[in-house]
C-alpha cells in the first residue's frame, strides 16, 4: 500500500491533491481517499468550453464513468498545477460502496474495508475464494467452499457469507452491479466466477440493508471493482506446490492489456485473460484425512460396507420401496469377515476391501482415502471494457466478461444398501425388490455364520428351510466415481453516463447468465440394473473385493455415463440514476441522488431423465425439473447533508416491489468529526429479503440424510427425508445499526472500531434432519409431527424443507488498525490488523427455542445448530495481522491468520466436562457434551523484489510452519474426515513464486 503524504517515503505536499487535507481532515483518512480515488469524478472549473465539465464515476455503475479524471488525479504534473491554483483546481470526489453520492471524503459513515490490488498480490492467491478467506467479516458458516463439492451436489460452487448470515443475504457485485446467481443454487453468486487478474480492488460494505444496491443485502455487500484505468501490457506467471508430497500443485497465467486514452484518443479499451489450474488432493495423500473413523471414537463418518448381512422380508420391502421405511428390510445379522465374538479382534475385513473398526468390532468401508480434499479445477476468465467519449460531458461504455470453470471430482465407489435404494421409485415400477439378495442356493450363502448368529431362525423359517438374506455392497468393480462440472458465467453491461444541465446521470443495461452442467464418466451405476444383475446371482460373492472378470465386466456395463443436470439462471437489469447538488451548506453541497432499477430473473433447472428417475447411484433421490421467473423493480433516493465541516448526515430510502410482496426501507447514517484526530460514525436502517425462486418453487422431493444415529432405535445410517421449496414462505425483515470511531492518535497510526447489530425476523432456514429427529425423540411437540416411524420404530420419513424460523440476532465488533510510520536505516516498517469479534449469534427456531451459535457446532442437547448445519463455524474472534518491511526494491510481508477455539460435536465417548459449557447454557441431564477445539493460527510469508526494470518477483510460503489441522468431529457434515475443510487448507505448507512483466 502507498505511503501517506507527509510521511517518510511518501509523496510531498506538492504532489498531493489540494483536497487531501482540508479543514479538519484526518491525514490517515485522507490517505485512504487517495487509495480509493480511482472511482472518483474530476470537476475541472477552467475548461475553455464549459464553466464546469464533469465525468462522473460511481461504484454502483463504475464502468459507466470516465477514466481520465482518475488518471489525472495520479499525474504529478496535474497535481502540482492544482496546488498552485487552488481556486480553480481539481476537486476529487469519490463514491464509496454503500452510497450513490460522490464526496470528497472517502471515509463515510458506513464501515467499508478496501483490499487493494497490491494487497491481493501479497496474498499469493489463485482464485477469488482464497481472497475472501482473508476477510475477517466473511464467515465459513452460511457460505460454501469449492471443496464441499465432494460427495454433495454443489456443482463446484463457492460462496461468501458476511457475518455468518448466509450467502443468500450477502450481496456480491461487480463494478457495483449484480451478476447472476449460480444456476443450480439460485440464491448466491459463485465468487470464483469473478476473474482475479481483472480485479483492481475489493470493497466490503460491512453494514447491510443497502438503500443503493438492494434492501436484500442484509449481511452486507462485497463489491469487486475491475481494472480499467490501465495502459500497456502486464503478464504474470504463477506456480506453487505443497512441500508435502502428493497433489495440490497450482499454476496460473494472467494477462492484462490497456490501450487508448479518453482525454486524447476519445476511446479506451482494456482486456484481461486469466488461466489457472489447481490439481486435486485426495484423502490418501494426507495422514490426518485418510481414515473415516478414529480408534479413540472421536469421529466416525464411515460408509456402507460390503458383506453386511440382514434378514429379508419381501412384503415389508415392497412398502419400503414406496417410501415407508429404510431399515424395515430386516434385522442386522453381521459380517462373516469380522470377529466372531465381542471379545475378539481377529478378522478378515481386508478380504473384501473393508477395514476393521475397533469401536464397533466389525468390518466397515473406509472411503476417506478416495475422497477429494480439494478438487481438480481449471479456470479460464476473459474480461474486457471499451469506453468512448461522446463530448466533454458524456461518454458511453461496454463491459463484458466470461468465466468458465471445469471441476473434476474423483470419489469412492458407489454404495448399495436399503438406505440408498429405498428412494428409487424405479424398483416399484419394474417389480424388483430394492435390495441385493443372497439365496440359499448360492455357494456364498453364509449358513454357518447365520447358525451362530443372533438370528438362527433364518435357517428354518422359509418353507421349513433357509431364508434368503440381503447384503450390502460397495461396487468396487464399477470403478471409483468420476464426474465433471462445467460452469460458465456471462456478463454484459452497456450504457451512458455524463452531465445534462447540472444533473449527473448513469444509465445502463446489463445481462447476466449462469450455466452449469454436470456429467458422469465412471462409477455411477444404474441402480436397478445392478441390483437385477447381482440379486439372486449365484456367481456374486459379496465377501471378496473383486468379482470374477466376467461379472466385473457386467458390473462395469451398468455404469451410467452421461448428463446429470444442465441449468441456467439469467438476469436482465435496467438501471438509471441521477445526482444533483441542491444547495450549499456549511460543510459542503447538499447532494441528492435517485435511481430506479428494473430487473427480471429466470431459472431453469433441467436434470436429465436419468437424474429424474432417481436411479443413478450416488445421487440419492430423484431431482425434479422446475422453471420459474419473476419481474421486480426498485426505486431509491439518497440525500447527503454536510451540515458542518464536522457533521454530515446521509438519509436513503428504498422501495422494492416483487410480484407477491413489497417493502419500503429507510437508512440513516451520521458522521461527526470533533477533532482532527478522531471521528465518530453510525448508521441505522431496515431491510427486506424476498425469498429466492428456488426457496419458493423447488419441488418437494425425497432425499437421503447425512449419516447420524437415530436416538430411538440407536441405529446409525442415512434416512429418508423430504426436502424442497415452500411457496408459503414470507419475506425476511431486518433491523440493524452500527456505531464506530476512527482515530489517529499519532501520525502514521490509524484505527477504526465499529460495533454492529443485526436482527432478522422470519429468517428462512432449511430444517436439519438430525435436529428434527433429536427434538422429536425428546418429545418436542413442534418437531414430533415432522418424523414418521413404522410399527418397529424405524424412521420412515423426515420433513426437512424450507421454513420461516423465529429469526436471527447477531452482534459484534470489527477492528481495523494500520501503522505505516517507522522508517529506519534498514528500511520502512508497517503493520495492519483486521479482525472481527462476534458477541452473539442467536437463532430462534420454529419452536421458539434459541440456539446460541457462536463458537460451537451443537446445542446443549448435542443437536446440530442450524447456523452451521451445512458446515463452517462462527468464530468468536478471527483476524489477519500483517507486518510489512520495505527497503528499496526489496519487501517482506508476514501474516498471522488466527481463529479462536470452539466447541465441537461430541465424540463417540461421553464427555461431561462442565468447562465445555458457557452461560446461558448448562450441561444437559444426560451428559454427552462436545469437546473443545483449540485456537488455531497459521503464518504466511512473502518476499518481493522489484529491482529489474519492468519486472517484479514474488516468492512466498503459506502456512510456513506446516501446521496440521486440529482433529474435529464435524458431526457427519462433510465427506472429508478428521479436519474441517471449510477453514483448513489441506495444501499445508505451500511454496509459490510469481513473476510479473510490464511493458
Amino acid at each position: 500500500m502507498d505511503t501517506p503524504a507527509g510521511m517518510p517515503g511518501g509523496p510531498s505536499p506538492a504532489d498531493r491533491d489540494v483536497t487531501d487535507e482540508g479543514p479538519g481532515a484526518i491525514p490517515a483518512i485522507r490517505w485512504r481517499t487517495e487509495v480509493t480515488s480511482l472511482q472518483g469524478r474530476l470537476t475541472h472549473t477552467s475548461h475553455p468550453m464549459n464553466t464546469t465539465t464533469t465525468f462522473p464515476r460511481t461504484t454502483l455503475c463504475s464502468c459507466l464513468l470516465g477514466a481520465w479524471g482518475a488518471l489525472a488525479s495520479l499525474t504529478p504534473s496535474l497535481a502540482q498545477a492544482q496546488a498552485s491554483a487552488p481556486d480553480t483546481g481539481v476537486v476529487q470526489r469519490v463514491e464509496i460502496t454503500g452510497s450513490s453520492i460522490k464526496r470528497v471524503d472517502a471515509e463515510t459513515a458506513l464501515p467499508v474495508q478496501t483490499v487493494t490490488r497490491e494487497q491481493i498480490e501479497k496474498l499469493g492467491v489463485t482464485n477469488t475464494e482464497q481472497l475472501l478467506q482473508n476477510i475477517s467479516a466473511n464467515s465459513s458458516a452460511g457460505g460454501m467452499t469449492s471443496v464441499q463439492n465432494a460427495g454433495q451436489s454443489t456443482y463446484g460452487e463457492a460462496t461468501a457469507s458476511l457475518r455468518g448470515l448466509g450467502s443468500q443475504r450477502t450481496l456480491v457485485l461487480v463494478n457495483g452491479r449484480r451478476i447472476a446467481n449460480y444456476a443450480t443454487d439460485g440464491t448466491a453468486v459463485d465468487i470464483n466466477s469473478i476473474p482475479l487478474s481483472a480485479i483492481d480492488r475489493v470493497e466490503v460494505l460491512k453494514d447491510g440493508a443497502s438503500g443503493v444496491y438492494g434492501s436484500d443485502a442484509v449481511a452486507g455487500v462485497i463489491n469487486f471493482i475491475l481494472r480499467k484505468d490501465f495502459h500497456g501490457v502486464e503478464a504474470t506467471a504463477y506456480y506453487g506446490k505443497p512441500t508435502t508430497a502428493g497433489g495440490g500443485k497450482s499454476g496460473k497465467f494472467g494477462l492484462v492489456a490497456g490501450f487508448g486514452d479518453l482525454n486524447t484518443d476519445h476511446v479506451a479499451a482494456m482486456f484481461s485473460l486469466d488461466v489457472a489450474h489447481d490439481a486435486s488432493i485426495q484423502g490418501y495423500q494426507r495422514k490426518y484425512a485418510n481414515r473415516a473413523w478414529s480408534d479413540d471414537g472421536l469421529f466416525d463418518t464411515s460408509a456402507t460396507a460390503t458383506g453386511a448381512i440382514r434378514t429379508f422380508d419381501p412384503t415389508i420391502l415392497t412398502s419400503l420401496n414406496q417410501g415407508k421405511a429404510i431399515f424395515a428390510d430386516g434385522s442386522g445379522i453381521g459380517n462373516i469377515l469380522g470377529p466372531t465374538s465381542s471379545t475378539s479382534t481377529a478378522n478378515n475385513c481386508s478380504a473384501n476391501g473393508m477395514s476393521f473398526d475397533v469401536n464397533l468390532n466389525t468390518c466397515r468401508y473406509n472411503p476417506s482415502p478416495y475422497v477429494p480434499l480439494t478438487p481438480d479445477v481449471t479456470r479460464v476468465n476473459v474480461a474486457g471494457t471499451l469506453r468512448g467519449r461522446i463530448d466533454d460531458d458524456n461518454e458511453w461504455f461496454a463491459e463484458v466478461f466470461a468465466s468458465h470453470a471445469k471441476t473434476i471430482i474423483s470419489e469412492q465407489a458407489s454404495p448399495y444398501s436399503a438406505s440408498f435404494l429405498a428412494t428409487d421409485p424405479l424398483f416399484h415400477k419394474i417389480g424388483v425388490d430394492p435390495v441385493i439378495v443372497i439365496n440359499p442356493s448360492s455357494p456364498y450363502y453364509p449358513a454357518s455364520y447365520i447358525a451362530a448368529s443372533n438370528h438362527p431362525e433364518v435357517l428354518t423359517s422359509c418353507a421349513g428351510g433357509p431364508c434368503p438374506v440381503t447384503v450390502s455392497y460397495r461396487a468396487l468393480d464399477g470403478g471409483g466415481r468420476l464426474h465433471t462440472d462445467n460452469s460458465t458465467l456471462y456478463h454484459l453491461a452497456t450504457g451512458l453516463s455524463g452531465t445534462l444541465k447540472d444533473w449527473d446521470y448513469d444509465a445502463s443495461y446489463s445481462r447476466n447468465e449462469s450455466v452449469v452442467a454436470e456429467t458422469t464418466q465412471r462409477g455411477y451405476q444404474n441402480q436397478s440394473q445392478l441390483v437385477e444383475l447381482l440379486s439372486g446371482n449365484d456367481a456374486f460373492n459379496p465377501f471378496v473385493a473383486q468379482q470374477s472378470p466376467a461379472l466385473a465386466a457386467q458390473i462395469m456395463a451398468t455404469n451410467y455415463n452421461g448428463s446429470i443436470i444442465k441449468s441456467s439462471l439469467t438476469t436482465d437489469s435496467v438501471d438509471l440514476k441521477v445526482q444533483h447538488e441542491l444547495a450549499k451548506l456549511a460543510g459542503g453541497p447538499l447532494a441528492f441522488a435517485a435511481g430506479v432499477t428494473l430487473r427480471r430473473e429466470a431459472i431453469d433447472l433441467r436434470p436429465s431423465a436419468a437424474y429424474q428417475s432417481g436411479d443413478v447411484a450416488g445421487y440419492g433421490a430423484a431431482v425434479l425439473p422446475f422453471a420459474a421467473s419473476r419481474n421486480s423493480h426498485s426505486i431509491y433516493g439518497e440525500l447527503d447533508a454536510p451540515f458542518l465541516k464536522s457533521l454530515e448526515a446521509d438519509l436513503s430510502v428504498r422501495n422494492d416491489h416483487y410480484p407477491n410482496a413489497s417493502s419500503t426501507n429507510p437508512k440513516l447514517s451520521l458522521k461527526f468529526r470533533p477533532l482532527d484526530q478522531i471521528a465518530f460514525r453510525g448508521a441505522v436502517g431496515t431491510g427486506f429479503r424476498e425469498p429466492s425462486l428456488p426457496e419458493l418453487d423447488t419441488p418437494l422431493a425425497p432425499a437421503t440424510t447425512n449419516i447420524f444415529t437415530d436416538p430411538v432405535t440407536h441405529v446409525p445410517g442415512q434416512f429418508n427425508e423430504q426436502v424442497g421449496g415452500n411457496p408459503d414462505l414470507v419475506p425476511e425483515k431486518s433491523k440493524q445499526f452500527s456505531l464506530g470511531t476512527i482515530v489517529e492518535p499519532v501520525k502514521g497510526l490509524s484505527a477504526s472500531v465499529d460495533y454492529y447489530h443485526v436482527k432478522i425476523d422470519h429468517a428462512i432456514i432449511a430444517l436439519d434432519a438430525q435436529t428434527v429427529v433429536n427434538l422429536a425423540a425428546a418429545g418436542n411437540p413442534v418437531y414430533a409431527p415432522l418424523v414418521t416411524r413404522d410399527s418397529s420404530g424405524n424412521i420412515t420419513n423426515i420433513i426437512a424443507n424450507n421454513v420461516n424460523s423465529g429469526g436471527v440476532v447477531t452482534a459484534g465488533v470489527d477492528v481495523d488498525v494500520r501503522w505505516t510510520g517507522l522508517r529506519t536505516a534498514v528500511g520502512q516498517f508497517g503493520a495492519e490488523l483486521a479482525g472481527t469479534w462476534i458477541q452473539k449469534y442467536d437463532l430462534t427456531t420454529i419452536d421458539g427455542s434459541v440456539q446460541h451459535s457462536v463458537g460451537r457446532t451443537t446445542d446443549p442437547t448435542d443437536s446440530a445448530i442450524n447456523a452451521v448445519t451445512n458446515g463452517g463455524m462462527i468464530f468468536r474472534w478471527k483476524h489477519a495481522l500483517t507486518v510489512n518491511w520495505k527497503n528499496g526494491p526489496y519487501g517482506l510481508a508476514l501474516t498471522q491468520n488466527y481463529q479462536s477455539s470452539y466447541r465441537d460435536a461430541p465424540p463417540a465417548i461421553d464427555d461431561c466436562d462442565p468447562s465445555d459449557y458457557t452461560a446461558p447454557d448448562a450441561p444437559p441431564a444426560v451428559c454427552s457434551t462436545g469437546r473443545r477445539v483449540s485456537a488455531f493460527a497459521t503464518y504466511d510469508l512473502q518476499g518481493e523484489y522489484g529491482g529489474v526494470k519492468n519486472m517484479s518477483f514474488r516468492l512466498g510460503l503459506k502456512n510456513m510452519f506446516n501446521r496440521q489441522p486440529p482433529t474435529v468431529t464435524t458431526n457427519g457434515t462433510y465427506f472429508q474426515t478428521g479436519y474441517d475443510p471449510t477453514y483448513y487448507d489441506p495444501h499445508g505448507r505451500f511454496v509459490y513464486g510469481s513473476v510479473t512483466y510490464k511493458f
